[in-house]
């Protein structure tokens, strides 16, 4: 049986998400509507830097972010466990208002037209119908990042579950780090899946934890694979 602060906590959460889509509607469609290759304006991504911070201060959740301290001072890869809707905040945040994009499955929201037109212009899609469509994809990528020196984003499970443990990662990220010379900055997200749990009406109140881990740098006679599965490790290592 649900308990009676479940349906108040739900309740709460669904007047903020209409909120919040009132507020940010009109910068998100102006946004959706420049082209990609304008997109670099400051003013671009503080808007962007505010949607994450008012998501994160309106859901009343209890959240701390735990190794700040290891973010360089450079473009980064920031490669997160994916559990909610709610992560992409969550890792954003780290990101601040400095240039950004994310990487998303070619096949994201297939189900949903609209919000999968809106997010399919807000990231960069990955095909991964193939090895080789996916290597096009990352090629295409690389040259556009390098070029303009943003921070990736990526969820390197390629999908949302929530089991609590950490599923197997595809490789991509990987190879944008040897092809741009990058550091992956590791970030476990944890206790998501019990707050905003995915297929489900219902939102819970809850403890957060976002811990980010020290760069990871690919070593030199290192083979990918063995460098994906060290990362791997790491966010092994981090479920309780």
């Amino acid at each position: 049986m649900v308990s009676i602060r479940v349906i108040a906590y739900t309740v709460y959460s669904y007047i903020v998400i209409v909120l919040l889509s009132v507020i940010f509607i009109i910068p998100a469609f102006i946004i959706v509507c420049i082209p990609r290759t304008s997109r670099y304006n400051r003013l671009v991504y503080y808007i962007v830097y505010g949607f994450y911070i008012i998501t994160q201060k309106f859901s009343l959740l209890s959240i701390d972010y735990i190794g700040r301290e290891n973010i360089p001072n450079q473009p980064c890869i920031f490669a997160a466990n994916h559990q909610s809707s709610f992560d992409i905040p969550l890792l954003g945040l780290l990101a601040g208002t400095s240039p950004h994009v994310w990487l998303a499955r070619h096949d994201v929201l297939q189900d949903f037209w609209f919000l999968g037109f809106i997010i399919k212009r807000l990231t960069v899609l990955v095909d991964v119908s193939t090895p080789r469509q996916g290597m096009i994809s990352l090629l295409r990528i690389s040259n556009m990042v390098q070029k303009n020196g943003d921070h990736i984003m990526i969820f390197p499970e390629g999908g949302r579950f929530t089991t609590g443990d950490v599923k197997k990662f595809y490789g991509g990220f990987v190879v944008l780090a040897r092809r741009l010379n990058r550091p992956i900055i590791p970030v476990y997200i944890k206790g998501v899946h019990t707050v905003y749990p995915p297929n489900t009406w219902w939102a819970r109140w809850g403890r957060i934890k976002v811990i980010i881990g020290k760069p990871f740098i690919l070593q030199k006679n290192e083979t990918d694979n063995d460098f994906k599965q060290r990362i791997h490790q790491w966010f092994v290592d981090q479920v309780p």
